[in-house]
């Protein structure tokens, strides 16, 4: 069996993306750099399906939601922080180091949030300068109803600040369209390429906000200077960008448009996803998600509690790497990532080691064959 890197983010990477690594080194104030920042403009915005400008700069995505929240929250402001996961308390922390006053909501974890609920605070608290939330959880492989939730509040509320850190490139994010003001994320995860590159997007009225703060208290995470230099003559970046990964970057945009798009991906990551969730159930496993509309494209959360370690060593010995827990859900659960190109021959060979591995440690498990899982991923993939 061949190795698997299953974490969610970093992902493999494609050949295509391996060789646009290796290239040769170009200024960023050449006219060749400033050809290849308006290429991404034009792929990014299309993804997202937006107007205004997409940016980008040195970073993960923590620092995506940082830079964020550094432009458009300043000390003093009430954020209202709606978390189901470790990654929404990472956003919530972010914000109270900036200084904000942060009114924090919670749901355990595995669960999203309602409509009703993100309405109901929102009303509560109409003086609110901006609700923070996650699109798809990183930590439990839950996803927010980012749209539902947005068509419920008022267009004059609180900014809608968004961690789509490992949703974008996955499963469908309209920003524009879902009337999100604030978007992070970043190119390891959905968008299949090396670690390294923050991205950023603004609604208008965001933009609108950053420039009445008129002084980042950050230089080199400065959205207006970020927009100053993608809008020279020749589009470019205020400080030094890591180049090789903005060229690993447009050749995975390149070649999922060669693969038929990304509506075309959306689908194919939705079918292998429910298909990966039918398999470990048919084992006997518990999902993390009970809720099969609320799991993520992107990660699935299998329940193996008091050995989830010992099975995601057992893996790896085995040849495929997965992630394990986080806080409360440290040795409770695996989490499987599922952003590349993973179809019949990754689900099999995953199953079978997750129940070879599960039967040496004594966890309950049912027989899988390779028939029953090819009927299953063809007939949710056809």
């Amino acid at each position: 069996m061949r190795r698997y890197l299953f974490t969610p983010g970093p992902v493999e990477l494609s050949k295509k993306v391996k060789e646009a690594t290796k290239g040769q080194m170009i200024s960023h104030r050449s006219r060749e750099f400033s050809s290849l920042m308006s290429g991404l403009q034009l792929k990014l915005r299309k993804l997202l399906n937006v107007q205004e400008p997409v940016l980008l700069f040195p970073g993960s995505g923590t620092s995506a939601l940082e830079a964020l929240l550094v432009n458009l929250i300043s000390r003093g402001d009430k954020v209202l922080s709606f978390s189901c996961g470790h990654f929404g308390e990472r956003f919530r922390e972010i914000a109270s180091r900036i200084g904000a006053v942060v009114l924090s909501f919670d749901k355990p974890y595995g669960e999203v949030f309602t409509k009703e609920e993100v309405v109901g605070a929102v009303n509560l608290y109409s003086d609110a300068s901006a609700i923070l939330i996650t699109h798809n959880e990183t930590s439990t492989g839950a996803a927010n109803p980012i749209e539902e939730i947005i068509e419920g509040l008022p267009a004059d509320g609180p900014l809608v600040l968004v961690d789509a850190v490992s949703s974008i490139g996955a499963m469908p994010c309209y920003p524009e369209k879902w009337g999100v003001d604030g978007l992070a994320t970043c190119s390891q995860k959905g968008l299949m390429a090396p670690p390294g590159i923050g991205i950023v997007w603004l609604s208008r009225r965001a933009w609108e906000k950053v420039r009445q703060n008129k002084t980042c208290p950050s230089y080199s995470m400065d959205f207006l200077l970020m927009r100053k230099y993608l809008e020279k003559e020749l589009p470019q970046t205020p400080v030094t960008p890591p180049v090789s990964l903005f060229f690993a970057l447009d050749a995975s945009l390149e070649e999922v448009e060669e693969e038929g798009g990304f509506l075309r991906r959306f689908e194919e990551r939705k079918a292998y996803a429910q298909s990966l969730c039918k398999a470990v159930e048919d084992l006997g496993l518990e999902l993390l998600v009970k809720n099969k509309p609320s799991r993520s494209c992107g990660v699935t959360a299998i329940r193996i509690p008091g050995k989830a370690e010992s099975v995601r060593k057992g893996l790896l010995e085995k040849g495929i790497e997965v992630a394990g827990g986080q806080g409360a859900l440290r040795n409770e659960i695996i989490r499987v990532g599922h952003y590349t190109r993973e179809g019949l021959s990754e689900l099999w060979d995953f199953i079978q080691a997750l129940e070879e591995t599960c039967k040496e440690l004594g966890v309950a498990v049912d027989k899988m064959s390779f028939g029953k899982i090819e009927e299953l991923y063809t007939g949710r993939c056809r």
